[in-house]
């Protein structure tokens, strides 16, 4: 069974309903809103950890959705 995480950028609400109606019925497939990055980094500190490479950031921001596989 192919299994996939679907995330969709809260600029793109019509996206993620569209999504979740071809894909709610298929196992495996989870389908969610992009989370808020939080507070930018003051320089003070460690540098936060980044919730995803800068690829799929971008991929995000240009095509407004990204499919990440799962194992």
């Amino acid at each position: 069974m192919v299994s996939c995480l679907i995330i969709v950028s809260r600029e793109q609400p019509e996206m993620l309903r569209a999504l979740m109606s071809l894909y709610s019925h298929e196992p495996g497939v989870q389908i969610r809103f992009d989370r808020p990055t939080g507070q930018p980094w003051t320089g003070t500190g460690d540098p936060p950890a980044r919730r995803s490479p800068p690829s799929r950031d971008t991929d995000l921001h240009d095509h407004g959705f990204i499919v990440i596989p799962r194992p």
